[in-house]
């Protein structure tokens, strides 16, 4: 190989079902191949849903069969890479030393190794980076054409985006386009017809359940549509200061009112905003299944419940009343994941300052932290976002927010 890229590297692999199999790795940095791309790793996040693949392996839905006790995979898939060497069949696309993100979910049958699938990988329709595609735990990691023909290896926009931020695009992406599932129907005055609104109703009540790492996000995102009022609920007091900080002058300065309450006070204080009325949007960033079911209770007549946490396989059917759908034209909505024109715009935003990601980062370590980052997470020590950077040798550290100047100092810059 060349000078600047090494024989071997370090992953962090899945050789098998459960934390335990779970190995800082040296193995081989590949060679791409004409229809490949080497990039180096410049950071990858931990996601609870890392825990799924670990604990499933083959069962994973996203796994397909693909056995890691035979056929190891590198784990992570929200990071932000570097290409370094570009397989000659997208030269005139993928440009060396430009930084990119990576959307992770690829909806595209795989390409290679199809035996290894179930079935001969008949019928796949989507595979992921970090499951059975090469995952960013690790110094360096081969781009399969599938990402590449699916615009799923996105440049990042002119400007000072620093690692970290474009590695947090994909979670943050998530909640961009679950917002962008929500919808409402708007007539401007009684002559004219009706036409949809994607988004948050603007000038409307809007109702965060949750302020957690996903809630914060949610009422960061909602901000942007510029609500009249936007409530909070969280019974954890730090959560409800956390809020408070992140989003407090922003709104003021937006002129927006951002109200934090207990979920014992939230139906007083809806009653009182709306003057009885009911919200116009209520987000569900919670996978509990009675908090779905009774958020359609804080509805106003063509209120949108958006359902944003995954619940539980075993307890996961709601009761709602259809008279209320049929004589108030209340709705649910649900979203899973995103697409590249949602990462897009996650970038644009962060770009222009609209979305600060260093909030939300509670860890940073090396690549020999990686697997103590997945345990904190399995463990749900930590409420926020932990990065691992691969090039770095270092202890998980815990944090309380990050920034691109404190990204170069641990790069040695």
């Amino acid at each position: 190989m060349g000078n600047s890229i090494p024989e071997t590297m370090m992953a962090l692999q899945l050789t098998g079902v459960g934390m335990d199999t779970v190995e800082l790795r040296e193995v081989e940095v590949p060679r791409p191949e004409a229809d490949q791309v080497l990039c180096r790793v410049e950071c990858a996040a931990a996601c609870a849903s890392d825990s799924k693949i670990i604990d499933q392996g083959p069962e994973h839905s996203l796994m397909h069969g693909w056995d890691p006790a035979k056929w190891p995979v590198t784990l992570g898939h929200e990071g932000c890479v570097t290409p370094v060497e570009v397989g000659r069949n997208w030269q005139d696309v993928i440009e060396v030393g430009r930084r990119y993100a990576v959307q992770p979910a690829v909806p595209s049958a795989p390409s290679r190794y199809r035996e290894r699938y179930a079935n001969g990988g008949r019928g796949i329709r989507k595979i992921a980076v970090g499951y059975t595609l090469p995952g960013l735990f690790a110094e360096y990691v081969i781009i399969e054409p599938e990402v590449i023909g699916c615009s799923c290896l996105l440049p990042l926009p002119e400007g000072d985006i620093p690692h970290f931020a474009a590695a947090l695009s994909e979670p943050i992406s998530c909640v961009v386009a679950a917002q962008q599932h929500s919808f409402h129907i708007i007539k401007d005055s009684p002559e004219t017809p009706r036409r949809a609104e994607l988004g948050m109703l603007r000038g409307g009540t809007t109702l965060v359940l949750g302020a957690g790492p996903m809630g914060l996000w949610h009422v960061e995102i909602a901000m942007s549509y510029e609500p009249a009022n936007l409530i909070v609920s969280e019974p954890n007091d730090a959560r409800r200061e956390t809020a408070r900080r992140f989003f407090g002058e922003r709104a003021r300065a937006a002129g927006i009112n951002l109200v934090l309450t207990t979920p014992d006070e939230l139906e007083s204080v809806i009653a009182d905003l709306t003057g009885g009325r009911g919200v116009d949007d209520c987000i569900v960033a919670l996978g509990i299944r009675p908090i779905q079911e009774k958020s359609f209770d804080y509805l106003g007549e063509g209120g949108v419940t958006n359902l944003f946490g995954g619940v539980k396989a075993d307890d996961h059917m709601i009761s709602v009343d259809a008279r209320r759908i049929h004589y108030e034209s209340i709705s649910v909505v649900g979203s899973s994941g995103s697409d590249p024109s949602d990462i897009i715009e996650t970038l644009d935003m962060v770009a222009s300052g609209r979305i600060q990601p260093g909030n939300y980062v509670s860890a940073v370590g090396g690549l020999d932290a990686a697997r103590d980052l997945l345990q904190a997470v399995r463990e749900q020590r930590m409420e926020g976002k932990g990065i691992i950077y691969p090039s770095v040798r270092k202890p998980l550290e815990e944090i309380d927010g990050w920034s691109a100047e404190q990204e170069k100092k641990i790069l040695g810059g």
